[in-house]
């Protein structure tokens, strides 16, 4: 750097030093964020399920408040069960900026009469999730908890599945299907 004063070497300097601080700062984030794809898969294609599913919504993901994430169907009408499409589905995808943390499938019952038509849709909702997510099968157990209806868990791959039946405003009850991204940092 010859021919340059001193207070251009030295900004020169600065510009450098303080590019190469920021770029070492940063890289450590990088990589702990790159481990937060739930499978590999990002959350703009896990909200794209939604289309696979046939449940209408928008599969953009987006920042909520409070600084979280997340995309959301509308709530799809069942034609089974008494009385019909008394019941529906939704889904939803939740994290943060840079990944997706939980899978949401949720059913809410609308009536108690004939609930066997709705369960066993809901069963291969959940089954078709299952599928596309882990690539792996609704288990004989996990069925029979949605047939039941009663909770459980389980675990898949070290994700943690949850079905939680919920009493709620409006619906005789809400099943609810969690798929919770298992958590590793790097």
């Amino acid at each position: 750097m010859t021919g340059l004063s001193n207070a251009t070497q030295n900004g020169m300097m600065n510009r450098l030093f303080g590019t190469g601080l920021t770029a070492a700062l940063l890289l450590p984030a990088v990589s702990v964020f790159a481990g937060e794809a739930f499978m590999g898969q990002s959350p703009q294609v896990l909200c794209g399920y939604m289309v696979d599913l046939g449940i209408p919504g928008s599969k953009k993901y987006r920042e909520q408040r409070g600084g979280s994430w997340a995309c959301g169907s509308t709530r799809k009408k069942l034609p089974q069960g008494e009385p019909a499409a008394a019941s529906d589905l939704q889904y939803r995808v939740l994290g943060s900026e840079t990944g997706a943390h939980k899978q949401i499938l949720e059913l809410r019952m609308g009536s108690y009469r004939q609930p066997q038509g709705v369960l066993k849709a809901f069963s291969d909702y959940v089954d078709k999730l299952l599928e596309k997510t882990l690539g792996c099968d609704l288990s004989e157990d996990m069925y029979k908890a949605i047939m039941a209806p009663r909770d459980g868990e389980w675990q898949i791959d070290g994700h943690r599945a949850k079905l939680r039946k919920l009493h709620s405003m409006g619906a005789v009850y809400d099943l609810r299907f969690t798929l919770d991204y298992k958590s590793i940092r790097y």
